[in-house]
């Protein structure tokens, strides 16, 4: 059973590495923290996919959880990144 969990939190950690690189800004301006968020994730989703694919006895359903909600926010937002950060003025 943990196998499963090793290949679930594997798939939802490269979509979204996968996602957050395949974003096209479209004419959006550039910002530098945003951009250092996005490469964070990218950095965090590519290790832990390595981690994973390696350790693959040790991923328990917390691990597969945690990756399915990156992936989840990653998607609702299409990787934008900026997006994530976004904050609503009251």
């Amino acid at each position: 059973m943990h196998i499963s969990f090793a290949v679930f939190a594997l798939a939802a950690h490269l979509a979204a590495l996968v996602r957050v690189l395949m974003y096209r800004r479209n004419g959006a301006r550039h910002r530098y923290h945003v951009s250092w968020v996005a490469w964070a994730i990218v950095v965090v989703s590519g290790g832990a996919s390595i981690d994973i694919a390696l350790h693959a006895a040790q991923v328990d359903f917390f691990d597969a959880a945690t990756a399915a909600l990156i992936a989840l926010f990653v998607f609702a937002a299409r990787g934008n990144v900026a997006r994530l950060l976004r904050r609503e003025q009251p």
